[in-house]
């Protein structure tokens, strides 16, 4: 019987580095590819939604603040441009006026104290 050895063809040592270098980079772009996916799948939509929502209730309720109080300044002023009596008050009252020979006693509560 005759025992004869053979041997595998040797591969091209260039051929297997160029492989893996190729399969290297195409998991590293799989995996660049996938992080999108990944966040996209994780990230939770709804709680994004109910902080804007949040803040949407917030800036009704500001909203509906400054609305009253431009009308309340709105009135005034209309009292001040139409109303005499009105703008007789308001001198009297803010800016502590009187009428020329006219005495005015004011009242006011005294702090408490301890």
């Amino acid at each position: 019987m005759n025992y004869q050895e053979l041997r595998a063809p040797e591969s091209q040592p260039g051929w297997e580095f160029w492989m893996r270098a190729v399969l290297k980079v195409a998991r590293l772009v799989l995996l660049l590819l996938a992080a999108p996916v990944i966040y996209v799948l994780f990230d939770n939509p709804m709680d994004k939604q109910l902080a804007m929502r949040t803040r949407l209730e917030d800036l009704k309720i500001e909203r509906d603040s400054l609305k009253e109080t431009r009308d309340k300044l709105l009135r005034r002023m209309e009292w001040l441009k139409s109303d005499n009596a009105y703008l007789e008050t308001a001198a009297r009252d803010r800016l502590n006026l009187q009428k020329e020979g006219e005495l005015v006693l004011r009242f006011e509560e005294a702090a408490e104290t301890r």
